[in-house]
């Protein structure tokens, strides 16, 4: 396209765009660029002119399509960024080292971690200006229309990182147009077994689907002209990738789709489109639950229309009927709104799009979680569905197709979602993890004793909750382990000739933690408390005139199964085998010096009557069904000498799906009491009831006179 064509396209919708200035960047970049040449054979300007083309296609302002123009000068030629602010002032400058930027993030295999930071700059660095985005866009939709010239790894690097981040983001800002064509592209690519297979079996019936669609578009005609009703009737085509996601998630032979055939209906008003969808089902029956409403209740990237399946002599024929101005939006989105003289959007609705745009990426970046989480919720909230409620005032909320009564108190306020105790759904009592559907009405109930529970993060949908909760957790942890670590510090302290009160001071502790290189007390204490750093390290740093230890002890991890007071867990924890406590066992814990806490039976004869170094521990309450933990417990036989008794025995043992460890076994005369054996088993066991049930199993065999298990 020379630049004659270009601003001839630009002036047909802003006659007052800076043609000067555009004219200088596309001989500017043009000149830049001489000699460099694309992987096709191109011209490397000719994809500057293609990107500049498809934002102008988007009807953007001219600074947007300038810095189009632009996008690669500071990556790919000698240009500097102080020359480009001097030639062409600093919004376009921006724009183009935003572009720039995001360029530099590739999605790659390999660790999650990087994969995710990865996604997390590319993400936040749309945030800062729009139009950013929107180059970006333009730009990968002309790269991915020249893949198939670039290396197989590279094509397939690129192609998954469209479907997954470039299509979703397009989807999100409502530009359908450029969102489908991205897909296809990338499906092309990705899977073209596929991608050619569906091909060909659209085309195997294109001209019998094209004859039926021509004359149901006429008969729409025909009865919508009757009912006064001027409309543009047109056939419309579904994009290969969509098909794909139906027979995919949904399990739908490509027979079944129904909306092969779809017709398209524009009108002038909002009005009009009510009066058509009531002429349709006048005319024909409709299935009712797939009647969507988008006018009453637009999608959050600003889409509306209304969407309908006739039946026509039992085929079914999906209709979508908008205004001329929703069509344009459908097609273009948040560009749709787009001012071209002030190069933003220009109502509210355009600013309502760009807003949530942005809350997404902010509830991306507040996920603090693993790799995989985020990248997880970052594909939920770029492509999510949504239901739409209501609170008991009427307002109205979108939330994420599935989500629940939690959802929507964490939609409401973080407070409302940390104290909800249970919710009404439509005036009934409804647990707190029922699904939500379109028109529900909820209110949420709340209490200050409640707290969140870690099961409800089997439920939530949205990632806003899922972070709060999370969140919640971290802080209570946080502030438990803080109190444990003073807890430890004041034993510690009791078994030296220290002062505790003198030493526990913020003065003294602050010094500590420098020395340790942390940032505050807070820390040291939160060190302290998960069993990372060392009481008794500390208090000896504390002590005057004693030289530091040279070794730290080492760090341990945490025993699984056992959590200290308030569901703490500590990485310090050992479960001694002097008395072998298993689940179930009523447990103390003890602080010992420098080696954390250990964990008892209660009652055991080696815990020291020092109540500042007992601590409340405790079973967690619901033990992993799939994967039980393995304990060794200990228990006594003592039955009749006779042949076969210990075959019996672990036969027995045995049928009660129990390992038996070890074993020594006295026969009479050894035992010396007349003819009685004493068998001492160690077994392998989940916990006191599987313990329990092998013990009753044992003392029913005959001439076994007592089974007891050993402290």
């Amino acid at each position: 396209m020379s630049v004659e064509t270009l601003i001839s396209q630009i002036q047909d919708y802003n006659p007052d765009a800076e043609m000067g200035l555009l004219e200088r960047c596309y001989h500017f970049a043009q000149k830049a660029h001489e000699g460099q040449f694309r992987k096709s054979g191109e011209p490397y300007f000719t994809h500057c002119v293609k990107t500049a083309e498809e934002l102008a296609a988007l009807r953007l302002d001219t600074h947007t399509i300038c810095a189009g123009l632009l996008h690669d000068v500071l990556e790919d030629t000698g240009v500097t960024r102080e020359e480009m602010d001097v030639r062409f002032g600093w919004n376009i400058t921006n724009m183009v080292e935003g572009v720039t930027k995001i360029g530099k993030y590739k999605f790659r295999g390999g660790q999650r971690q990087r994969q995710a930071e990865t996604y997390r700059k590319l993400l936040l660095a749309t945030a800062e200006d729009m139009r950013v985005i929107l180059i970006k866009l333009a730009d990968r939709m002309h790269n991915m229309e020249t893949l198939q010239f670039l290396t197989d790894e590279k094509c397939q690097r690129i192609a998954k990182e469209t479907l997954e981040i470039y299509a979703p983001i397009a989807h999100r800002l409502g530009i359908w147009r450029i969102m489908s064509r991205l897909e296809d592209l990338a499906f092309k690519h990705l899977f073209p077994t596929e991608y050619r297979e569906i091909a060909e079996l659209l085309d195997e019936k294109l001209v019998e689907r094209q004859a039926y669609c021509q004359k149901m578009v006429a008969r729409i005609r025909e009865e919508l002209e009757g009912q006064d009703i001027f409309a543009d009737v047109r056939g419309r085509t579904k994009h290969i990738y969509s098909i794909y996601q139906k027979m995919q998630q949904k399990g739908t032979p490509f027979k079944d789709i129904c909306d092969l055939v779809g017709l398209r209906i524009l009108v002038k008003t909002d009005k009009d489109c009510y009066l058509a969808l009531g002429a349709l089902h006048h005319r024909w029956h409709y299935l009712p639950d797939r009647l969507r409403d988008w006018i009453g209740q637009p999608r959050k990237n600003g889409y509306m229309s209304l969407h309908t399946t006739i039946v026509d002599n039992g085929k079914p024929v999906e209709i979508q009927i908008r205004s001329y101005e929703m069509h344009k939006i459908a097609e273009d989105g948040i560009a749709a709104h787009w001012s071209y003289k002030e190069g933003a959007p220009n109502c509210k609705q355009g600013h309502s799009i760009f807003a949530n745009y942005k809350q997404m990426l902010e509830d991306i970046q507040d996920t603090q979680e693993g790799a995989h989480q985020f990248v997880a919720s970052m594909k939920l909230q770029l492509v999510e569905d949504e239901v739409y409620v209501f609170s008991p005032k009427g307002d109205l909320f979108a939330l994420p197709t599935g989500s629940t009564a939690i959802d929507f108190a964490y939609k409401i306020h973080t407070d409302i979602g940390n104290t909800c105790c249970s919710a009404e759904i439509n005036g009934a009592a409804a647990p707190l993890r029922q699904e939500l559907q379109n028109g529900d009405r909820v209110h949420i109930r709340t209490h200050p004793n409640c707290k969140p529970s870690r099961g409800w993060l089997r439920y939530v949908k949205t990632s806003n909750a899922c972070n709060k909760i999370k969140h919640w957790f971290r802080e209570k942890e946080r502030a438990d382990a803080i109190k444990l670590g003073k807890k430890f510090l004041r034993a510690e302290l009791r078994l030296t000739t220290l002062n505790a009160s003198d030493y526990l001071n913020p003065t003294k502790l602050l010094d500590i933690a420098k020395q340790l290189q942390l940032q505050n007390v807070e820390e040291l204490l939160v060190r302290i408390g998960r069993g990372y750093e060392s009481a008794t390290h500390v208090v000896n740093l504390l002590k005057p005139d004693t030289p530091e230890p040279q070794a730290v002890p080492p760090k341990t991890a945490p025993m699984p199964g056992i959590e200290l007071e308030n569901g703490i867990d500590l990485g310090m924890i050992r479960i001694m085998k002097c008395c072998n406590p298993i689940p179930g066992d009523e447990v103390i814990g003890y602080v010992t010096r420098g080696r954390g806490v250990s964990v008892h039976r209660s009652g055991c004869a080696r815990i020291l009557d020092v109540p500042e170094r007992i601590l409340t521990v405790k079973w967690p309450e619901k033990q992993n069904r799939n994967r039980p933990g393995i304990h060794p417990a200990q228990i006594c036989v003592q039955c009749n000498d006779r042949p076969g008794m210990l075959g019996e025995i672990t036969t027995v043992i045995a049928q009660c799906n129990v390992n038996i460890r070890s074993g020594t076994f006295q026969p009479a005369e050894v035992t010396r009491a007349n003819n009685d054996a004493q068998d001492i088993l160690t077994l392998d066991v989940t916990g006191t009831t599987q313990l329990t049930e092998v013990m009753q199993a044992l003392r029913h065999l005959k001439d076994v006179q007592r089974v007891t298990r050993k402290f």
